[in-house]
This record gives C-alpha cells, structure tokens and sequence, in this order.
C-alpha cells in the first residue's frame, strides 16, 4: 500500500475516533448534569428530613441513592470509554509517525 493509501486511512481512522471521543464527552456532559439535579434533590431531601420521618421519607431517600449510584455508573462508564478511546488515538498517531518515519527512511536511500 502506498503512503497516501495508508495516511489517508489511518486519518479516517483518527477523525472517526475523534467524533467518538467529542460524543463521547458530549454524554458525559449530559450525566454530569442528570446528577447535578439529583444531588440538587438530595440537598433539599436533608433539609427536609430534618423535619420528617417515616416510611415516605425512606423510600423517597432510597429513590434518591438508586438514581444517583445509577448516573455515578453511567459516568464512570463513559470516562472508562473517554480512556479507552483516548488510548487508541495515541496508538494510532504512533502508527501515523511509524509509518511518515519510515516513509522519510527510505526517501534517504
């Protein structure tokens, strides 16, 4: 395969995961959010309690713990992606400088 066949795709490949990456961030955004809200509740729940009590209170509470472990997954799902994606960039811009490297190596020849 010539050089321009292997830049080009090994640069779609590159932009493809760079896409991923920016969704990627874009959904992280998104739970960051959805937990903002809940912690919101969660902070207006520990005023109110101060107040209540009962079997209302605790399943209100328990909802509140299930949403919020549920969104703290979520999000730690997509940082473990935004990792795991960030690593196949750095590999493939290695394999972009392999092959410009030994691209300009046989130039010299």
């Amino acid at each position: 395969m010539n050089l321009d066949k292997t830049l080009k795709k090994l640069l779609t490949e590159k932009k493809e995961l760079t896409n991923s990456l920016e969704l990627c961030c874009e959904s992280i955004g998104f739970w960051e959010e959805r937990a903002e809200k809940i912690f919101e509740k969660m902070d207006e729940f520990e005023e109110e309690a101060l107040f209540s009590s009962g079997e209302s209170h605790d399943k209100k509470f328990k909802k509140l713990q299930r949403e919020s472990g549920k969104i703290m997954k979520r999000i730690d799902f997509e940082n473990n992606q935004l990792d795991a994606l960030e690593a196949q960039v750095l590999d493939l811009e290695e394999k972009i400088i392999t092959t410009l490297a030994r691209y300009a190596k046989k130039q010299k020849k």
